[in-house]
């Protein structure tokens, strides 16, 4: 496996959104979901398409924990829910393609998967009233408002079912309203406009079949028409203002093509970071016609076919039943939201292994028993600092040559020349300094309480403190399981550029729970990947048994491959049979005579 497969992994470009979006995104299980604070995809089989849904999905999750007000209420009806899910959809997708213009083909792909597999089909008139009006709603407001060109052919032809279905008049108001979704800044607009949709939905229901051009009937939900964008102000043919609105380009969409064409360094950014940039270039031909106006005027020109106004066509009792019973629906009797579809389709994809990336959890610890340890640990800590700092300045220090070749003179040895030596060119050795990022796991399983936990803790604190002054150094320091035993979990002692004193307290803990390496080992793989050094190193203190030895196995051996350099340190017991390169360690003690060795050799050799 090369370091670029290694980085296409799913534990490793899921690790890049969290860092990327600030969210902390867990790998592993059967099901995909979102508590509003932390991601979670299921472990999934190794094809495009099962990381397009994933990575599709992990962006559209990160938006809602990012930009929704999950505390804000509710709409009543199952109906109002299902509309404010499908806006606020819409507006959180078009922030996040502001804020990571990478993310629109991200997202995009979703839906054209979807389609591919046939789980996103185009209305029927044969659907449920219901379902044609939701799923009409989801492709018209996403082909016209999101500027997803896969589902404009969904949004021509939901425009003419809902026409026939719901009537022209009701339809065009509906577009009127939807004019509004370009404006949509907040959680609380977005409900306020789903409230306006689903009030639109019972003045219709409850129109008389002889309903004329009445004032209430025309403005949309009965209020003036200066209330918002989108009803009717012409006295001679409102619902034709309305549609004009809907059909003109909005600011939005000026906004979001010109987005399209100045976003490219975001995008390279960000697929460079997260690995997408060779799964999506065969599609960067049609991200570019997904970005024109084309689509769009096209769905504009359907949306615009009814040649009578719609004010003057009668509403019949049919399309007044029909729109009573979308109103009454349950949520049994609704349509799936879109991803949450995309969540069932990732459950069922998914293939059985541990927890492949666990969520990290900051642990402050005891201070005061934190400031102990360190003191006892300073005494091997100071001297395997000093052995490292004169190895690293013997090696890095600049030495001087003097050879008969060169371009510059050496003036204390001219006098060569004149006996004949040649050798009077001065030439200096330039040695490279360290340039390394290292993660020290701790296994603080069950089986190492009892005093091997002290020994480990202890071990990583004083390496930790001893490379802390070392240039070129970067180190980071985690423990698994989780604080209570959660194998979900991993525990951060130490991160990359915190001073060790201030984290000391987090290095007094027990062992606790099971052994899940492998999720450890993916965490700590996909911080190093993120880091700029060019050594990235993993070394583990554990007393080794991991819970799933076979896959613990087979990502060391990827990670060795891909270039990671892989170091087991057995505390009190021989763990070479997990990892190719082990070392052990009895007491604090060997610290002197057995890591200064590793560590010479991972830092300079």
């Amino acid at each position: 496996m090369s370091l670029h497969t290694l980085t296409r992994a799913l534990p490793i470009v899921a690790a890049a959104y969290g860092r990327r979006f600030g969210i902390p995104v867990q790998v592993g299980g059967d099901q995909a979901h979102t508590d509003g604070r932390m991601i979670q995809i299921p472990t999934l089989a190794d094809t495009d398409q099962a990381h397009s849904l994933a990575f599709g999905y992990l962006a559209h999750e990160a938006g809602h924990v990012r930009l929704t007000d999950f505390n804000h209420p509710r709409h009543p009806t199952a109906l109002g829910r299902c509309i404010e899910n499908i806006l606020e959809d819409v507006r959180i997708e078009q922030a996040m393609i502001r804020q990571y213009p990478g993310t629109r083909q991200t997202l995009d792909t979703v839906v054209e998967t979807l389609i591919a597999q046939g789980r996103l089909s185009p209305v029927t008139p044969n659907d449920t009233p219901a379902e044609i009006l939701v799923n009409g709603l989801l492709a018209l407001s996403r082909a016209r408002y999101r500027r997803q060109s896969a589902l404009t052919p969904h949004a021509q032809t939901a425009d003419q079912v809902m026409r026939q279905v719901f009537g022209s008049r009701f339809v065009q108001r509906l577009h009127g309203l939807l004019t509004e979704m370009s404006t949509l800044t907040s959680t609380a607009e977005t409900m306020i406009l789903a409230q306006r949709i689903v009030a639109l939905i019972e003045q219709e229901a409850q129109e008389p079949e002889d309903a004329g051009t009445s004032t209430a009937a025309d403005t949309g939900e009965g209020e003036p028409s200066e209330s918002g964008p989108g009803c009717g102000t012409d006295r001679d043919d409102p619902s034709s203002r309305a549609e004009a609105e809907a059909d003109a380009p909005t600011s939005q969409d000026t906004e979001s093509d010109h987005q399209d064409t100045t976003g490219t360094g975001a995008e390279d950014s960000e697929a460079s970071e997260t690995g997408e940039g060779t799964d999506h270039a065969a599609n960067s031909t049609r991200q570019s016609t997904s970005n024109t106006d084309t689509d769009s005027e096209s769905l504009d020109a359907t949306a615009g076919q009814q040649s009578t106004p719609s004010s003057t066509v009668p509403v019949s009792k049919a399309m007044q039943d029909a729109l009573q019973s979308t109103l009454e629906a349950g949520v049994d009797q609704l349509p799936a939201d879109l991803f949450q579809t995309v969540a069932e389709t990732l459950g069922a994809q998914s293939v059985y292994a541990p927890t492949l990336l666990p969520t990290m959890e900051r642990f402050r610890g005891e201070p005061h028993q934190g400031q102990s340890a360190l003191q006892r640990v300073k005494l091997h800590s100071a001297k395997l600092t000093a052995r490292l700092h004169a190895l690293v300045e013997a090696q890095t220090l600049e030495q001087t040559r003097i050879t008969p070749r060169g371009r510059a003179l050496s003036s204390a040895h001219l006098h060569r020349a004149g006996v004949g030596n040649p050798r009077i060119f001065r030439l200096r050795d330039h040695k490279t300094a360290p340039n390394t990022a290292l993660h020290l796991l701790i296994d603080l399983s069950g089986s190492m309480a009892g005093g091997q936990d002290v020994l480990a803790l202890d071990a990583a604190l004083a390496l930790a403190l001893a490379l802390e002054p070392v240039k070129g150094v970067s180190c980071a320091v985690s423990a698994f399981p989780g604080i209570g035993g959660q194998e979900d979990r991993i525990t951060g002692l130490l991160a990359h550029g915190e001073r060790v004193a201030t984290r000391a307290g987090a290095f007094v803990q027990r062992g606790r729970g099971g052994t899940p390496m492998t999720g450890a080992l993916w965490f700590a793989a996909a911080d190093l990947l993120g880091r700029p050094e060019a050594r990235k190193v993993i070394l583990t203190l554990t007393d080794g048994v991991p819970n799933d030895i076979d896959s613990t196995r087979d990502l060391i051996r990827q990670a060795t491959t891909a270039g990671l350099q892989m170091l087991g340190v057995g505390i009190a017991v021989d763990v070479s049979r997990v990892f190719p390169h082990a070392i052990r360690i009895n007491d604090i003690a060997d610290l002197k005579r057995e890591l200064f060795h590793i560590t010479e050799h991972l830092l300079l050799a």
